[in-house]
């Protein structure tokens, strides 16, 4: 494995400012839309699990917004998901630690490293229309994003939101998607793994038919 923290691609600058420019834009109003016209598709049925930890609402909950930003639909999902994906709560969190040391590091222009492996996670949801309404993870985390740049008093604060937030939704958004599109999610990253060994970001996510999609506006 690739431990050296590398210069980003300008593919790569190219895309995640791409993302932070129209991410930051994107509207509350269509994020509800989007989540309660989704609500009926992406819930899962419920199948008999355990819960997931209290931890699970409390942190994915920080995708629907807070206060009078609420969105009811989106709460709704989401204690749903950690009332019945137990198994897939606790797998995706385990794969986010294990991938965090797959692929090259990279320094991004916010002056945070993020992993190579990481990313994958992302850009597969995006390639699965993984997020409720087919939004990319930039979309689906922008409400996530606001609220935790209020709550920020400096620039490295809200760096940290940016990279949080839609790390936090790429995971939601697996843990919410249809038994083949996680499967499918998880063929990209095991594709990554194998061939980060000897590879770099940008190789491995030709070989595995990855791309970094930033949103549309």
């Amino acid at each position: 494995i690739n431990t050296n923290i590398q210069r980003p691609s300008q593919r790569e600058i190219d895309c995640k400012m791409a993302a932070k420019q129209n991410a930051s834009i994107v509207k509350p109003l269509l994020i509800a839309t989007l989540l309660v016209a989704a609500v009926a598709s992406s819930v899962p049925v419920a199948r008999g699990e355990e819960k997931a930890p209290p931890t699970c609402f409390s942190e994915y909950s920080k995708l629907c917004g807070k206060g009078e930003k609420k969105d009811a639909a989106c709460t709704t999902m989401v204690e749903k998901a950690c009332g019945t994906e137990a198994s897939s709560v606790a797998k995706i969190e385990h794969l986010f630690v294990e991938f965090s040391s797959i692929g090259q590091k990279v320094s991004n222009f916010n002056g945070l490293t993020t992993s190579g492996g990481q990313d994958v996670l992302k850009e597969s949801v995006d390639k699965h229309g993984g997020c409720p309404g087919n939004t990319t993870t930039y979309v689906y985390s922008a409400q996530c994003n606001r609220d935790c740049n209020e709550a920020c008093s400096d620039g490295a604060c809200s760096n940290h939101c940016y990279m949080d937030c839609p790390y936090m939704a790429a995971r939601f958004c697996y843990i919410i998607a249809t038994p083949a599109n996680k499967k499918a999610i998880e063929e990209d990253m095991e594709c990554f793994k194998q061939c980060s060994k000897d590879g770099t970001n940008d190789k491995c996510r030709a070989a595995c038919k990855l791309s970094c999609s930033p949103p549309a506006p």
